[in-house]
Order: C-alpha cells, then structure tokens, then sequence
C-alpha cells in the first residue's frame, strides 16, 4: 500500500506530540500531583484531630469547673487559655489551607507553562513538517510523477525550477536530471532517425528482407516481406519457422525447409544461397550473417522466381519477335521473288497448253505451294510474338498447336520422330490469351524433341468432358528420374541431361497454366517416356 511521505511525517509528529504529552502528563500527576495530595491530606487529618482533642479537652473542662467552685478563677483562666490554643490551631489550619491553596495555584501555573510549551513545541512540529514538505517532500513528489512518467516512456517531461532562490542538493539533482533526460531524449531520437533512415532504406529493396537473431526471432523486416505475409506467401509470425507452419514449435528439419540459421552457424559460412518452394511459389532466399549487438544473427532476402519466369517468358517472345521480324523480311522478299518468278513461268508456258509437260506443271506448282509455306513460317513466328498481355479471346486449340507442331516439322523429321495428333473435336476453342497457349505448347513440344535425339514417337492428343478439356503430350524418350519429378516445376532446375537448358521451359509452362486457372501434371518412367497432362476449365455456356 502507498504511504506518502507527506502523510508519513504528520501522522509520525503528531502520534509522538500525543505521545510525549501523555507520558509527560502520568507522569506529573504520578510523582508531584500525587505527592501534593497525600500532603495536604495527611495535613487535614492532624488538624481535624488536633481540633478534636481541643474540643474534648475544653468541654471536659466545663464539666469540671461545674464540679469545683473555688477552682473557677483557675478554670476560667485554664479555659481561655485553652481556647487561645484552639483559636491557634485554627488559625494554623486556616493558613495551612491558604499554604495548599498557593501550592494548587502553582501547580496551575506550571500546567499553563507546560501547555504553552506543548503549544511551542507543537508549532516547531508544524513548521518542521512545512519545511520537510517544502525542501523535501515536494521534490520528492515532483521526482517520483518524473520516473513514472520516464518509466512509461514519456521523455518530454522536465523540472520546473525557480529562479533566484538559494539552490540545495534537490535543486543540484533536479538540474542533474533535466540534463540527462535531454541527452536521452537526443539520443532517443537520433536512434529513431537512424532506425527509420534505416527501416526506410530496407523498405526501398524491391525484394523481402528480415533479420533473425541466434533465438529464431524476426527482429526487422520490409516493406515487401509484409507484401509476401498478406499474399499469404508467409504466415505473420514472430518465429522465423512459424512465418513457414504456425503449429511448429522448433526449427525447420533438413527434410522440409535448409535451414540457414544451422547452416550458417554450424558450418562458419558468410552466406549461403537456397530455393525455397513456399506455398507452391518458388522463393531465392540469399542469407548472410552479421553482427546483431555482439550475438550472433542472419539477414535474409527473399525474391519470387516468378517474376524471373515472366522475365524469361517476354525474353523469349522478344527474340522470337526480332526473329520473326528478321525471317520475314528476308524470307518474303527473297522467296517473293522466287514466286512471282514461277508463277510467271507457269502462266507463260503451261497456262495455255494444259497437256503439255503436265509432270513438269506438277513440279512447279509444288515448288510455289512450298514457296508459300515458307513465307508462312514467319507470320506464324510473328503471330507468336505478340505481346502476351493482349486482350484475351477465343481461339482454336487444334489450330494454335499445329501452328507450333509446324515450326519445328523439320527437326521432327530430321530426327526420326513419328508425330501422332489425335484430337477428339478440332473445332474445340478454349478462351484465353492465345500467345500463352501457344508458349506452353512449344516449350512442352521442344522438350519433347529434346528428350529423343535418336527418334521415337510423340503423341498430341486431346479430349473433353462436362468440365474439362484435356491436353496430353506424350513421348518415348529419355524419360524423367524420379528424384527429379518433383524439382522440374522449379524455376533454373535442370537434369544433367540438358546441358544447354537454363531450367527455366518447364516453370514458364506451370507459370501460365496457373494463369488459364488450369492443372498440369507428369508421368514418367526413365528410358520409358514422359506424359505431361493440361486439364483446362470448358466455358461454361
């Protein structure tokens, strides 16, 4: 319970005034107060006993001088001078009892200078007490509200002092802390500028940042790792494991996430560079370690691979494009002129006479017709290249993939490669951006291709249902290993097979089959064959 001082010295003064003039007052009337009393009795039980015996002696005395007439002169004289005794005596009471009165008056007096004293000595309590509260008391107070308000974090409050009084040590102290709360309150605020310069400066990298101490804790993060929390890329937590699985209550095992905590700690590395797959979103995490206030921490970062995926994906458009724009230029200009120079020899000599060399007429016409597919080439190259963010629309899925199965009909030829299509309805349409249908199909039909350099069959089929349309690409390759099923999704991962791939076809792939909101999956058997499965929603009618 709280006491304040202030109420601590009067209660304390005023307990011991009531105490010392209690003590005082026993005592008095116990030794000198008592004293008198038992005097001034004593006193009037002699004289009311002497009295008594006078009156006895005079009234026998009468009795007598009735008894004996000749002594009458002698009695009469024994009697008035008996009675002078008794007048004495009294007399002598009379100024015994004005010598008590005296003594009771004195008393009076010394119980009013007693009182006066208490009374003084009550006034000293009092000023004692307004001078402890005004040199002590109230400093104090001032003192105690200053710590309570530094204690709940307000550095702003100062002590009012006065000017021209005589200073003591309170105003010394007061002066003392005034000037320490304003080194604090600078100090408290440069830190503030230094941790927003750099909350901010953090805040400013484009990709995720936190900082975790040697207990697992996040003590700092950006702007974009809270942009990944409410993507729901990581759970809000403040466990660095927790931000994975919020039921976990340790550290991440080696078969679920590396952790670069152990890694770092356990292995005296500087840094370290992991692929994370967090909620189905492939994650670069680059983490180092620094100094944390003399202990040990990490900082890591974190980027989406997927925009490395979209990058990838506008880079290969882009070139397809240049491309494109190249062949066709060169292509129809050169092989323009070729036409027009067959049509003109056809029309010059095998337009009139339709029987005349009619074998040689064929051969013609087959060079025109295979002049103009040439010159197709690059239009189709050119419809491929178009910017992938165009508004989205209906288009013919049998005729978007043979425009792809086209453009690498040579090296399928070249290779030995049997090509079965097999579609269940040609006039199937499919809504959607085109350019990507088409980039998940030449991606899955050149790793095809690349996964039988020694030829084999390569099967495209479709079909549907209620809800569905199926696409299979099927192969008779090099197959997939088991272990690597798993990581082919994985943007820059690729077997050892493909020395010449960036890892990057297969994540384009599963970036834009999320984009049509469709599913892809694989089947594969090593030195067997692959079979990679699109279900796309139907539209609803």
């Amino acid at each position: 319970m709280f006491f304040s001082l202030n109420k601590k010295f009067f209660f304390a003064i005023l307990i011991f005034f009531l105490l010392c003039a209690g003590i005082f007052t026993i005592i008095f009337d116990g030794i000198i107060g008592k004293k008198i009393r038992a005097e001034h009795s004593n006193i009037l039980t002699r004289n009311q006993y002497v009295i008594e015996l006078l009156n006895e002696n005079i009234s026998l005395r009468r009795k007598i001088s009735t008894l004996i007439p000749e002594d009458t002169v002698k009695s009469s004289d024994s009697l008035s001078q008996k009675q002078q005794e008794l007048s004495r005596e009294r007399r002598l009471n009379e100024e015994l009892n004005q010598n008590y009165n005296e003594n009771y008056a004195t008393l009076t007096e010394s119980l009013r200078i007693i009182s006066f004293g208490a009374a003084l000595t009550l006034l000293s309590l009092v000023i004692l007490w307004f001078l402890l509260r005004r040199w002590v008391i109230s400093p104090l107070d001032k003192l105690t509200m200053l710590s309570v308000a530094v204690a709940n974090g307000d550095f702003s409050q100062r002590l009012k002092q006065k000017k021209y009084r005589i200073t003591d040590e309170f105003d010394t102290l007061m002066t003392t802390l005034n000037f320490m709360l304003d080194n604090i309150e600078n100090n408290i605020t440069e830190i503030k500028q230094k941790e927003l310069f750099l909350q901010n400066l953090i805040d400013a990298l484009p990709d995720a940042v936190r900082i975790i101490d040697d207990e697992y804790n996040i003590v700092m993060s950006n702007k974009a790792y809270a942009e990944y929390i409410s993507q729901k890329y990581f759970f809000s937590a403040g466990k660095c494991y927790n931000s994975y699985d919020k039921k976990a209550d340790c550290p991440c095992n080696s078969s679920q996430y590396i952790c670069p905590m152990a890694e770092l700690k356990h292995y005296k590395q500087n840094s370290i560079k992991l692929i994370h797959s967090v909620n189905e979103r492939p994650l670069s995490v680059n983490s180092a370690r620094i100094d944390l206030n003399g202990k040990f921490a990490i900082v890591e970062s974190f980027r989406d691979l997927s925009e490395n995926i979209h990058y990838s994906h506008q880079q290969k458009i882009s070139s397809l494009g240049f491309l494109a724009t190249s062949l066709a230029h060169e292509m129809k200009n050169n092989l323009g002129a070729i036409n027009i120079i067959l049509n003109g020899i056809l029309q010059k000599y095998y337009n009139d006479d339709n029987t005349k060399n009619p074998e040689e007429k064929k051969y013609l016409e087959m060079i025109s017709a295979q002049i103009g597919e040439c010159v197709k080439v690059p239009e189709r190259l050119l419809k491929l290249s178009r910017n992938s963010k165009q508004t989205s629309g209906e288009f013919n899925i049998a005729t978007s993939i043979n425009d792809i199965l086209s453009l690498f009909d040579y090296e399928i030829k070249s290779k030995g490669i049997t090509l079965v299509q097999n579609f269940s309805n040609k006039k199937e349409k499919l809504s959607g951006n085109e350019t990507d249908f088409k980039m998940i199909v030449l991606n899955l039909v050149q790793n095809a291709i690349n996964a039988m350099p020694n030829g084999g069959t390569f099967e495209v089929k479709t079909n549907t249902n209620k809800d569905e349309l199926l696409i299979c690409f099927k192969d008779s390759g090099c197959g997939i290993p088991e272990a690597a099923l798993k990581h082919i999704f994985e943007p820059f991962y690729s077997s050892s097979s493909e020395k010449n791939g960036t890892g990057l076809g297969l994540a384009i792939v599963k970036d834009l089959v999320t984009q049509f909101n469709a599913k892809i999956e694989v089947e594969s058997t090593e030195n067997v064959g692959s079979c990679f499965k699109i279900s796309f929603p139907r539209q609803k009618i």
